[in-house]
C-alpha cells in the first residue's frame, strides 16, 4: 500500500483535477490524503457560513472517492486578485513558502507519504492560491525528503479538441485580473509525464464535483452534459522523481 498526499487550494480542486485518479488510486488499495490549504470562503457565494458549507462539502466529496477525511490548513482565501495590495489579510498567497512547507512535510511524514501532488507553476490557470500551492507542495517534497512529487495540470492540446474545461473558464476568468498577458492554461502535451484514464471512476467523478453544490450549481459537469468523459476522463501530471503507483495507472481503464 503507498500513500499519496494532494495539496490542493480550495475544496472541489480535489474533485476536479484529481478526482478520478484518487478513486483510482482507492480502487487499487492505496490511501489518498487530501490537504486544502484554504477553505475557500471567497468562493461563489463568498459569506460568513461559506467556508464550514464548503469544508463539508470536501468531506462529502472525499468520502464519494474513497479518500480518507481531508485536512485543513485553515490559511485565507487569497481571491483572484494577483495584486497582493487587494488580497485580504493573511491570505495564503502570502505566507512564506517556508512555513507553510513545513506544517506539510510534518503532515506528509506522519501518514508515511511515498508522494505528493500539488499544481503546475501556473497553478493550472493562473489562481494566486493554486501558484501558492505549487511552490509551498515543491519546497515541502524536499523538506519531507520525498523522492517523488507530481504537478497536476490539464493538457492545453487535448483540450482543443473537446468542449470547454472548467479551467479554461476559470483561466478566462482570471485574465481580467491581470494588468500583463495572464498565465496560459495547462502545458503542452510533450510537457506531460503521466496521462491517467479515469473514464472507469468517472461516475464519482461526477458525484464528487457535485457534492461541491455551492460552486458548481446544478451542472456539476460544467456545461459539457453528455460530453462529460471527453472533457473530463483523463487526468495530467508531470513527475518529479521515480514512478509510482500513480503512474500505474497511465492509460489503463478502471471499471467500477
Amino acid at each position: 500500500m503507498s500513500t499519496i498526499v494532494f495539496f490542493h487550494a480550495h475544496p472541489d480542486d480535489e474533485s476536479i483535477f484529481t478526482g478520478g485518479t484518487i478513486a483510482r488510486l482507492t480502487d487499487s488499495g492505496h490511501r489518498s490524503i487530501v490537504v486544502f490549504a484554504t477553505s475557500g470562503e471567497l468562493g461563489q457565494g463568498a459569506g460568513p457560513e461559506l467556508a464550514a458549507a464548503r469544508r463539508a462539502e470536501a468531506r462529502a466529496a472525499c468520502a464519494v472517492l474513497g479518500a480518507e477525511p481531508p485536512v485543513f490548513l485553515d490559511h485565507v482565501d487569497s481571491g483572484l486578485s494577483p495584486d497582493p495590495t487587494t488580497r485580504p489579510t493573511g491570505a495564503f498567497a502570502d505566507c512564506r513558502i517556508e512555513v507553510v512547507a513545513g506544517g506539510l512535510a510534518v503532515i506528509a511524514e506522519q501518514v508515511d507519504a511515498n508522494a505528493l501532488v500539488t499544481y503546475d507553476g501556473g497553478g493550472i490557470y493562473g489562481h494566486p492560491d493554486h501558484v501558492h500551492a505549487h511552490h509551498v507542495g515543491r519546497v515541502a517534497a524536499g523538506i519531507a525528503a520525498l523522492t517523488t512529487w507530481y504537478e497536476v495540470t490539464v493538457d492545453r492540446e487535448h483540450l482543443h479538441f473537446v468542449d470547454t474545461h472548467v479551467a479554461a473558464l476559470a483561466g478566462d476568468a482570471m485574465a481580467a485580473h491581470f494588468v500583463d498577458q495572464a498565465p496560459a492554461v495547462g502545458l503542452s502535451t510533450v510537457e506531460i509525464s503521466t496521462t491517467v484514464d479515469v473514464s472507469g471512476a468517472l461516475d464519482r467523478k461526477l458525484r464528487a464535483i457535485a457534492a461541491h453544490r455551492s460552486q458548481v450549481g446544478a451542472d456539476p459537469t460544467f456545461g459539457a452534459g453528455a460530453g462529460f468523459e471527453d472533457v473530463y476522463g483523463t487526468e495530467w501530471y508531470v513527475r518529479h522523481g521515480e514512478r509510482t503507483v500513480l503512474d500505474d495507472l497511465e492509460h489503463a481503464v478502471q471499471s467500477v
